[in-house]
């Protein structure tokens, strides 16, 4: 949206999304915590429970983006691979980390859980690794390998509590780079009733204009709502800006302010 933004990616892995058992609700998650930090999440990408499928994305999106985030392959059982093939990704080490290790036994004893099978991997770890635990009661750290991929469980409760926990860390690295200026982003929509074909070229005028300032402009069909055919999205840092683009492509496209609808 704007070249002064940091930029991130996502990976999702595990076989469940892919065949369909689970859905993702993950990447959602991250997109609108992403937005509102004024990180620009270019890529979503999803890849099953194969080591060498992981390996070579997650490389591949950490050198093409400022931050790269995963989810899922963390777990007690042998499909959990995500800490063994993002170690692999860079000839890294696995070591059993004795704080998280000591966490985890704990659990287990509050749970009276005897048969402990496996729960040590859920404290082996990439070596060397950055465990960030940005509130001390996290049973299991956010492992940060390669400076910027962020390793993250699946489950969306854990997922969400730790994306949020990562607000003070990541607005902290927007500060020294000095590159994500006027904080999050910022959308308007407008409605209308004219058809996609009728407003292309509107769009597709104003859109020529304004990306030299950071704006974006985009169209999503309607279906089902008999007042609106089509939802315009503008997006962009400068609140004022987004405001005079959709106030000019209301006018343009005899459009209104809108907000909450179905979009295709």
């Amino acid at each position: 949206m704007t070249a002064s933004s940091l930029t991130a990616a996502c990976c999702i892995i595990g076989d469940e999304i892919l065949n369909g058992k689970t859905q993702d609700t993950n990447s959602r998650y991250l997109a609108k915590f992403l937005f509102q930090m004024g990180i620009e999440l270019k890529r979503i990408e999803v890849v099953g429970d194969d080591a060498e499928a992981i390996e070579s994305t997650v490389r591949r999106l950490s050198s093409m983006h400022d931050f790269v985030f995963t989810s899922g392959g963390i777990g007690v059982t042998h499909d959990d691979i995500s800490y063994g093939a993002i170690a692999q990704a860079y000839q890294l080490e696995l070591r059993l980390d004795p704080d998280t290790h000591q966490r985890v036994q704990a659990m287990l004893d509050k749970r009276n859980v005897k048969n402990r099978q496996g729960y040590e991997r859920l404290a082996t770890f990439p070596y060397p690794a950055q465990l960030l635990r940005p509130k001390q009661q996290f049973l299991i750290p956010i492992v940060i390998v390669n400076s910027n991929i962020y390793i993250l469980p699946g489950i969306p409760r854990l997922f969400e509590l730790l994306v949020d926990s990562l607000e003070d860390h990541l607005q902290r690295i927007i500060n020294q780079q000095q590159r994500s200026v006027g904080g999050g982003f910022h959308r308007m929509e407008v409605a209308t009733k004219a058809t996609e074909g009728a407003i292309a070229q509107t769009l597709a005028r104003i859109q020529a204009r304004v990306t030299k300032d950071g704006l974006k402009i985009g169209s999503y069909p309607v279906w089902g709502d008999p007042n609106v055919n089509v939802v315009v999205s503008v997006v962009g840092k400068d609140e004022k800006a987004v405001q005079g683009i959709a106030k000019e492509i209301a006018k343009e496209i005899d459009g209104w302010e809108h907000h909450a609808i179905a979009r295709l």
